[in-house]
C-alpha cells in the first residue's frame, strides 16, 4: 500500500473517484414503507448469535458425541464457522480442557470451555466427568450521540484518508476487493498501541450500526431504521450494500452495485432530510436513490468500550460476561 504518516493522512485527502468510495447524498423522501426483515446479520433464536451458541453448552443439552477430542469449534458452528475465533488448550495432570472464544456478525461474543478426561473415554453427556461452560455477551447496545461522535474523531479521519490515499496510484488495497478498503482502514490502526482497537470487519459488519434500510419493487416500497444517538453520516463511516440498485435521477439510468455485495467508505458527511432520533424510521430515499436492495451504514468504534472485550479464547475476569 502507499505510505503515509498519521499528521498527513488529512493533507492527502482528496475527493475519491473510486468505486469503493461512495459519496451519499440528499434525495427528496417520496416512497412508501415496507415489511422491515433484513438479510444480515443472520436470524437467531435467542436473540443473539453469542447465546444460541451459549445453549449449546447448557446441561440441559444433549451432545451426540465428543467432538472436543477432535476439533476446535463446537458442531453448531463447524460448518458456519464465525467471522472472528480464537481456541486454546490446556492439560493438567489427567485432565484436558479445550477453550474457544467467537464473535459473531451482530457482535454478539461467546467463550466456552470443555473439561474431560484423557485417561479413559466418558460419556459427554455426563457432568461428573465432563465439565461444559459458556459465557457470553449479547449484542451491544446502540450508543448516545457524544460516544458516537467521539468515535467518528477517534477513527473517521483516517479511515477516508487511508482510502483516498490509493485515488490515482494504480495501486490495489489488498487483493482489490471493495470489502478489502475497508478492512484494511481498521486494521490500519494496529500500529498505534495508544490508539484503542476499532471492532474489525466481521462478515459484512464495520462497528456500530447507525443506519439499515431496503428498497423494492423499483423504490416504490421502502423501509428503514436509525440507530444510535448521532444525527447524520460522517466522514470515515462504512457502508454495505446487497443486490442494490442506485438510481441516477432525472437521465433514468442506474447503477448495479455489488454482486451482490459492495462496501464503501465514505468520505463526505451528510444528513437525512429528516431530523434522525434513536430508532426512528427513515427511508432510504432520504440518503440516496435507492430503487433495490439493502443498505447498511456503520460507524466505525472502539472494540473494547463498544463490545466489552477484546477476542480471546478464554473469557477475561471481570468482563461483566453473562450466563445461562
Amino acid at each position: 500500500m502507499p505510505s503515509f504518516s498519521v499528521s498527513d493522512l488529512k493533507s492527502r485527502a482528496v475527493k475519491a473517484k473510486d468505486a469503493s468510495v461512495y459519496k451519499i447524498s440528499n434525495t427528496r423522501d417520496k416512497f412508501t414503507n415496507a415489511s422491515f426483515f433484513m438479510s444480515h446479520p443472520p436470524p437467531t433464536e435467542h436473540g443473539s448469535a453469542a447465546l444460541d451458541l451459549a445453549h449449546y453448552f447448557s446441561p440441559a443439552t444433549h451432545w451426540d458425541s465428543p467432538w472436543y477430542l477432535t476439533q476446535d469449534l463446537p458442531p453448531p458452528i463447524a460448518n458456519n464457522r464465525p467471522p472472528s475465533f480464537s481456541s486454546a488448550w490446556e492439560m493438567r495432570g489427567p485432565s484436558k480442557t479445550v477453550f474457544g472464544g467467537a464473535i459473531f456478525a451482530d457482535l454478539s461474543m461467546c467463550w466456552y470451555s470443555v473439561q474431560f478426561p484423557t485417561t479413559a473415554k466418558s460419556d459427554p453427556n455426563d457432568s461428573r466427568t465432563v465439565h461444559r461452560k459458556a459465557q457470553y455477551f449479547p449484542c451491544p447496545a446502540a450508543r448516545d450521540q457524544a460516544t458516537l461522535v467521539e468515535a467518528h474523531e477517534t477513527y473517521g479521519e483516517t479511515i477516508a484518508a487511508f482510502a483516498e490515499s490509493f485515488e490515482g496510484t494504480g495501486q490495489y488495497c489488498a487483493r482489490g476487493e471493495c470489502w478489502d478498503l475497508a478492512s484494511e482502514a481498521l486494521k490500519y490502526f494496529d500500529q498505534y498501541d495508544y490508539v484503542p482497537k476499532p471492532v474489525p470487519s466481521l462478515s459484512r459488519t464495520h462497528g456500530h450500526l447507525i443506519y439499515e434500510g431496503k428498497a423494492v419493487k423499483n423504490g416504490v416500497q421502502q423501509c428503514g431504521r436509525w440507530r444510535g444517538g448521532d444525527d447524520r453520516i460522517r466522514r470515515g463511516d462504512i457502508a454495505e450494500w446487497r443486490s442494490v440498485r442506485i438510481g441516477m435521477g432525472k437521465t433514468g439510468g442506474y447503477a448495479i452495485l455489488g454482486a451482490p455485495d459492495h462496501t464503501a467508505v465514505i468520505v463526505s458527511d451528510s444528513r437525512p432530510l429528516h431530523t434522525c432520533v434513536r430508532r426512528r424510521a427513515v427511508k432510504p430515499s432520504q440518503l440516496g436513490l435507492l430503487e433495490e436492495g439493502e443498505m447498511w451504514i456503520y460507524r466505525p468504534i472502539g472494540m473494547l468500550d463498544y463490545v466489552g472485550s477484546l477476542l480471546e479464547p478464554r473469557c477475561p475476569e471481570n468482563v461483566g460476561a453473562l450466563s445461562i
